[in-house]
């Protein structure tokens, strides 16, 4: 992420993440590792919660090094390594936590009646249950700092779309966990925020069509029902980015419980595009 993409508001306040002490999961996906780049270019020291260490050394080999980033690896499926490993990860931030970005995530395509338990069952727990369980370990310290969470939730947790009930049904609870959370947390002076992105241009998604990525996303719009849009193309990484910057820092002090989407109105059109997803 260059300096000139970077958020308006970190632009306005740029001292704002200096020196934050930061968890972050998903940092080696579209998302999560450009939200990573931002926050170490504005002074923050961050641990990333992940499961692949190749990924991460070779993403951010001078952060690793300079001890801006360090990371733990964690088995969100492994409900003992919670407590250790949040722990370890205290421990490395000196015992302060400012902010959590939950920017994590599995995603799994199949009909309602052809998804097996066991899918399931790794779905609630890598998508839903790890946010429940990091949100509540990561509380009492953010008690102290009168910190804030955000989470990637994503838009197809507020509409049902064939094929994806797993990632809809997973993504709805998330968005419970959030407004929750942020309820009960609100007299602490602790925020919990979402942002509930649309098709996001990762390389996940530009590997559906083998097409140049401009050729790509003119055949994925039509074939999705998206050519009236507010904007042509699909949305960049940078832009969920901006608004997790937004809310994760104090211009965003009076926003808790919000979801916002981050969709270029594909949910205006949800009835037209959905419908014709495969």
């Amino acid at each position: 992420m260059s300096d000139e993409s970077l958020s308006y508001y970190l632009k306005e306040n740029p001292d704002y993440y200096k020196g934050k002490h930061i968890i972050i999961t998903g940092a080696t996906g579209g998302i999560g590792s450009l939200l990573t780049s931002a926050l170490l270019k504005l002074g923050a020291k961050i641990v990333a919660i992940i499961r692949d260490e190749t990924k991460i050394k070779r993403l951010f080999p001078e952060n690793i090094q300079d001890g801006s980033l360090q990371y733990q690896t964690m088995d969100f499926l492994i409900e003992t390594e919670y407590l250790t490993k949040f722990s370890d990860i205290m421990m490395k931030l000196g015992g302060k936590l400012d902010i959590l970005f939950l920017c994590h995530g599995q995603y799994f395509q199949a009909e309602y009646i052809n998804t097996e338990i066991k899918d399931f069952d790794t779905l609630m727990n890598v998508n839903t249950r790890s946010v429940m369980l990091l949100i509540s370990l990561a509380t009492p310290f953010l008690k102290y700092t009168k910190g804030n969470i955000v989470v990637i939730s994503s838009l197809e947790s507020y509409i049902p779309i064939k094929n994806s009930f797993l990632n809809t049904t997973t993504k709805y609870m998330v968005n419970m966990i959030i407004q929750n959370s942020a309820l009960e947390l609100a007299s602490f002076g602790i925020r919990v925020n979402g942002i509930a992105p649309g098709l996001t241009e990762t390389n996940f998604r530009l590997n559906e069509f083998d097409e140049p990525k401009e050729k790509n996303n003119e055949i994925y719009n039509k074939e999705k029902g998206f050519e009236n849009l507010i904007n042509p193309g699909l949305i960049q990484p940078e832009d969920v980015v901006d608004t997790l910057l937004f809310l994760g820092c104090e211009d965003a002090g009076f926003i808790t419980g919000e979801i916002i989407k981050v969709d270029n109105g594909y949910s205006l059109n949800h009835r037209k595009a959905f419908t014709s997803w495969k």
